[in-house]
Formats: C-alpha cells, sequence, structure tokens
C-alpha cells in the first residue's frame, strides 16, 4: 500500500497548467504535430482533457470533468471518443469511454480495484493499463481492453510478486517497454528503511519489452534506480529512462541504454531549468524526445511529498542538443501526456 501511495504521490506531483502556456515551435518536427495533455485543477478537482496542436500553436478542449479521484486518458482521433479512469460507488477506479459525439459516458470495466495509465493502440481497439486487481494482493499488472470483443486480458495475472512501476506502448514498432519490480524485495526495504531510521535505497527494476499480446520478448536489463519514466525508441534498438538520484533530491538524470549492447548514454541532466525530470517519450523518428519537469523551490528542502511550483512539459533535441518548451503551466497539474503518432 505504501509503495502505490508513493507512486500515486509522483504522479500527482507533476505540477501545473493553464493559466499560462509558454509555445515554441523552434527545432518543430511536422511529424508530431499532436500531444494530448491531461491537466487536473487542485482547486475545482476538475481534469481538463487538451489536444494541441503544435504546428497551428492551438488546443482543443476534449473533456472536461469533477472528480476528486486520480485519472489518466487516452484519445481515439478516429472514432472521437476519450478513454479515461473514474471512480464509482463501491469506491473503485474503473475504465470509461465517452463518445464525444454524443457526449455519452459508458463504464467498460468492473473487475478492477484501481486503473491508471491507459493508452491505446495503433489500430485504436486495444486499450492499455495498468491495474490492481481486487484481492489480498497489491501488486500492479498491466491489462487490456478489447474495444471490438469487450473482453478483458490480464496478463500475468498468477504473478503475486511482479508488480508495474511504469509502462510504454510504442504504435511505430506495436510493442511497449515494462518497467517492473518485486513487491516482496520493495516491502524489505521499507522495512528496513523505516526500522533502521534510514534513508530509503531503490530497489532493482526489470526493463523488458512485450508484445501486445502480453508476451515478453526481451528482457533489457536490470536497474537499480528511482526510476520515474521509460520508453522504447521506435526502431526498437534502445530505451531511454529518467530517474532520480535519491528520495529526497529532485536531481534527475535521463539516459539512453542500447539493448544489443547494454551501454548507457547519458543524454540530459536536471539543473536549474528542469528538475525531477520525468515521463520521457521518444518522438515518432526518434530525433529526440519529451519529458515533464517540476520547478523547485531552492530555499526549502526538498521532499517527495511536495508539490513543486510548477510542472512544464518539453521537448531535447538529439542533435541540437537542445531543449524547447512546449506547455508550462502553473496551479494546476499536468498528470500525464501523450504524444501519439497515428
Amino acid at each position: 500500500m505504501k509503495r502505490f501511495l508513493f507512486i500515486l504521490i509522483i504522479i500527482a506531483m507533476i505540477c501545473i497548467v493553464f493559466s499560462k502556456k509558454i509555445f515554441s515551435i523552434d527545432d518543430y518536427n511536422s511529424s508530431e504535430s499532436k500531444l494530448y495533455i491531461n491537466v487536473f485543477d487542485p482547486k475545482s478537482l476538475k481534469f481538463t482533457f487538451y489536444q494541441f496542436d503544435q504546428l497551428q500553436n492551438k488546443s482543443k478542449l476534449l473533456l472536461s470533468k469533477e472528480t476528486a479521484d486520480y485519472t489518466s486518458f487516452a484519445y481515439s482521433e478516429g472514432n472521437n471518443k476519450l478513454y479515461f479512469a473514474d471512480g464509482i460507488s463501491d469506491h473503485t477506479i474503473q475504465l470509461f469511454e465517452n463518445d464525444l459525439n454524443t457526449n455519452q459516458i459508458k463504464q467498460l470495466t468492473t473487475v478492477f480495484n484501481n486503473v491508471d495509465f491507459i493508452q491505446i493502440d495503433k489500430e485504436q481497439k486495444i486499450i492499455f493499463m495498468r491495474v490492481l486487481l481486487r484481492d489480498a494482493f497489491r501488486n500492479f499488472h498491466i491489462a487490456t481492453y478489447n474495444l471490438q470483443t469487450k473482453k478483458v486480458q490480464i496478463w500475468e495475472e498468477e504473478n503475486n510478486d511482479r508488480s508495474v512501476l511504469d509502462f510504454n506502448y510504442n504504435p511505430n514498432n506495436n510493442q511497449l517497454i515494462v518497467v517492473s519490480f518485486s513487491e516482496n524485495e520493495d516491502q524489505k526495504k521499507l522495512t528496513e528503511a523505516n526500522k533502521n531510521q534510514t534513508k530509503l535505497q531503490p530497489i532493482k527494476h526489470s526493463l523488458d519489452i512485450y508484445n501486445i499480446e502480453g508476451q515478453r520478448m526481451k528482457h533489457i536489463v536490470d536497474v537499480k534506480r528511482f526510476i520515474s519514466g521509460a520508453s522504447l525508441a521506435p526502431d526498437a534498438s534502445s530505451v531511454i529512462i529518467s530517474y532520480d538520484e535519491a528520495i529526497d533530491n529532485p536531481t534527475s538524470h535521463v539516459v539512453e541504454i542500447d539493448i544489443q549492447s547494454n551501454t548507457v548514454k547519458p543524454l540530459l541532466d536536471s539543473n536549474g531549468t528542469y528538475a525531477k525530470i520525468r515521463s520521457v517519450k521518444f518522438d515518432e523518428n526518434k530525433d529526440g524526445f519529451y519529458f515533464l519537469s517540476s520547478l523547485i523551490d531552492e530555499n526549502k528542502r526538498y521532499s517527495i511529498l511536495e508539490i513543486p511550483k510548477e510542472s512544464v512539459l518539453s521537448y531535447y533535441n538529439f542533435k541540437k542538443n537542445k531543449v524547447r518548451n512546449v506547455w508550462r503551466a502553473e496551479k494546476s497539474v499536468i498528470v500525464n501526456y501523450s504524444a501519439e503518432h497515428f
């Protein structure tokens, strides 16, 4: 349960958006014209989903909904439908569909305890999500919902120890990078840190490639870091990860891991402008990657429980070794975003 709260806190710390937006089309890549951004206003408890066209510098409101529960979303442009997580009367969080043509909302699942990290495949037929099951075990799984057959598939359902920290679907190769860990190891580390009153140390995370049927295709590497994001390259030759140095340190890094050789290449380090880097995502052509970051108050001691002043969605260009801000936010929270190429 502590791990669950810890992860949600990290995600919910993804701070701050829409009263001020800063856009730039320098280094613009025409293949990356649209982004989808999920914004939370902690005062009104309202989530707002936007489609942002970088080329035209315009945003389109997809849905605004008041809810006290954390939510993620995916948008099917071909069907003009939005898929999101929301709470129901039994205090669980399920998958919902909103037909934006008719504004009708429909609940799609009932079997989960919690749903988050929602993504959609390139055919816009399969919803990927991270879920907690309705059982005594607190480990996260990946599950899919088939929009045609209406069937749910839970990946590795019988495994009660392996827990999914994060995953990211890449439509270019139709595969997922999955970051997972041992729930038993995690609980042991938490117990030791609490007992000895010491700083929590990172546990071993496994980076693996899966196909859309839930079969593990390749184990990449084990990493002992506080991982905050991962993305598989369009050609599946490498993976990028973002990670924090320590639980009480906002310093973060982005590195690229070659899948064949396991060599590690540093790409980006946090500085006075970009701190707490997370949620990294390759662009379609492997020219760079998007990421979220926060501005930290240097006059205060950093704590992972603190909400940073701002969150910024940015893009890093490999060739130019340059970062541009795509969307900068204040007084709200960028919960998640996607850069889908359909």
